[in-house]
């Protein structure tokens, strides 16, 4: 029997329990010989790349392998993990499943996905925070072609025009006090300026963009066996630097209510966002701007988060060698950089990273070197689902002027409780 799996849900966490390991009816199938693989994926711009390295599988393994990858709209935040969850619940979950990051430990815990370390080639090309984000319990059970990494844009002309020169080399990067500081002389209340834009949603992106924030101060989400949340995530070093982010937005050096391109339309000097953030860029010519890395707290090391969406083998295929070949083949050097390069997000295999010159050159060089040297991955848990949310809901209550230690303690509490669930 498999182990109790939780995933997310638009309104509540889904409980899903006693899995049965089945044979998924639309996976694996053959017919006159031929071995049929599904896969599932978000929708969105990789979707492209897919769908020419795929044709490109069917080509080569034409008659003896035919892969086939659906596309799940995502609809809110966590539709296309609700899908996982109806179908592992009814057995009819794909040969090969995408997942996020953090998602690796629950699916794996759950049974929903196995451990494929004998089966991938050339895990030495891809780099650690690859290899870590999909490790649970010392075993490999997912590998994707992308990292991702958070990064701090500015304004070239706002801070020029303040006197403020951003850190250009990472042994030189920014305090939190020395962020907070800039932050402040760029904020013009006159103007209608922000020193600085963070997006504020329920989402996975909470626990993001704020993470670095506590790791780098000494602080931590839950013990690293995930056996208590207890003294880590309402911990003095967590509480701390929750406690220094909240000053942005109690002295209004952040709009709690920004819009969309906030930072693109020139209301916000700065803005702490997503490598992804770069591509978006290119459709603003009038804003001149750069990256510099994120700031990391006076305490501590140095630290980015990093995690991207990833790929796992079900339990529920026929074929595990036809999905492992499958794997193996949308990982290759060549496929992994055509990806990066349509996703405009840097490569998980080192190989790749150093064929795309242009991650080699001022701006992008501060992804790369984040992601090479700082990288830091989300908490392998399988109570991540609910530690996410609850820390997610926490600190907006946290930004809109709640305390810190109260409402981390009620994470606690929620974290605990799921814990002692399994």
């Amino acid at each position: 029997m498999k182990k109790n799996l939780l995933v997310l849900s638009t309104a509540a966490m889904l409980a899903v329990g006693s899995l049965a390991a089945c044979s998924n009816k639309e996976s694996s199938g053959s017919a006159d010989g031929e071995t049929k693989l599904t896969l599932w994926h978000p929708e969105g711009d990789k979707s492209v790349a897919y769908d020419e390295i795929i044709k490109d599988f069917n080509k080569e393994h034409d008659g003896e392998i035919e892969a086939k990858i659906e596309y799940i709209p995502r609809g809110n935040k966590y539709a296309y993990e609700d899908k996982v969850s109806a179908a592992a619940t009814s057995n009819t979950l794909p040969d090969l499943l995408a997942m996020d990051g953090p998602n690796v430990a629950n699916y794996a815990d759950a049974g929903i996905i196995q451990p494929i370390d004998d089966l991938i080639k050339e895990k030495d090309k891809f780099v650690d925070s690859a290899i870590k984000q999909g490790t649970f319990k010392d075993k490999l059970y997912a590998i994707g072609a992308t990292e991702s990494t958070v990064a701090l844009f500015y304004n070239k002309k706002m801070l020029a025009d303040a006197g403020i020169t951003p850190p250009t080399k990472l042994e030189d990067a920014w305090t939190w006090d020395e962020f907070y500081e800039a932050a402040k002389k760029l904020t013009s209340k006159e103007k209608g300026i922000y020193g600085v834009n963070w997006t504020l949603d329920y989402g996975e992106w909470i626990i993001y963009f704020t993470g670095p924030a506590v790791w780098s101060n000494g602080g931590s989400f839950i013990a690293e066996d995930g056996s208590t949340a207890e003294g880590y995530m309402n911990g003095p070093k967590t509480v701390e630097a929750l406690k220094f982010l909240q000053k942005f937005t109690k002295e209004g050096l952040v709009n709690l209510q920004p819009t969309p391109t906030e930072f693109e339309d020139g209301k916000a000097a700065m803005m702490l966002m997503g490598s992804w953030e770069w591509t978006k860029l290119q459709d603003y010519p009038d804003t001149e701007w750069g990256i510099t890395y994120y700031p990391k707290s006076p305490n501590g090391e140095q630290v980015s988060p990093s995690g991207d969406w990833t790929w796992g083998i079900s339990t529920s295929t026929k074929d595990k060698e036809a999905a492992a070949e499958l794997l193996n083949f949308m990982n290759t050097k060549e496929n992994v950089s055509k990806i990066a390069a349509v996703e405009n997000t840097p490569p998980s295999r080192s190989d790749s990273m150093e064929e795309l010159t242009e991650w080699d050159k001022e701006p992008l060089n501060v992804l790369k070197d984040q992601v090479l040297n700082t990288a830091h991955a989300r908490p392998a848990t399988t109570s991540y689902p609910v530690l996410s949310t609850k820390y997610g809901q926490a600190v907006q209550n946290i930004f809109l002027g709640g305390d810190v230690q109260k409402e981390l303690d009620k994470v606690t509490k929620e974290v605990e409780t799921d814990i002692a669930r399994k």
